[in-house]
């Protein structure tokens, strides 16, 4: 965790947990504006490639969209879905927490992938 983040490590989980879950490089083809969310969010349409296209809500308002779209982001596809507002989300983009966050938010910067990554590709 960060120094913003403060707070102790957590505690160790068996290594074959970890290996579980399954991480892929995702591009970001849309990023807008989530309405009727409890914080401000973007409604991102992640595209992975042979694995298809999913959707994943969070809280990177306050990331230009325009610096988004086109990019590489790593995002965790098999946690299930998750309702977020009106909208579902479908994968768990990784990210760190906004410099410029508001008290009672989550804002994050959003974890980028190297651009020469395909979409799809795992992460590991």
């Amino acid at each position: 965790m960060g120094a913003r983040e403060g707070g102790a490590v957590q505690p160790d989980v068996p290594f074959e947990a970890f290996r579980k879950l399954d991480f892929r490089v995702a591009r970001v083809t849309r990023a807008s504006l989530a309405e009727g969310t409890r914080a401000p969010s973007r409604v991102l349409m992640l595209d992975l490639g042979p694995l298809g296209v999913r959707t994943s809500v969070a809280q990177f308002a306050l990331v230009p969209e325009a610096e988004m779209v086109g990019r590489n982001v790593v995002a965790c596809c098999n946690l299930g879905t998750r309702r977020i507002g009106r909208y579902t989300s479908e994968a768990l983009v990784l990210g760190t927490p906004h410099p410029d966050n508001p008290p009672g938010q989550g804002q994050a910067l959003p974890l980028f992938a190297h651009p020469e990554a395909a979409p799809g590709d795992r992460v590991f």
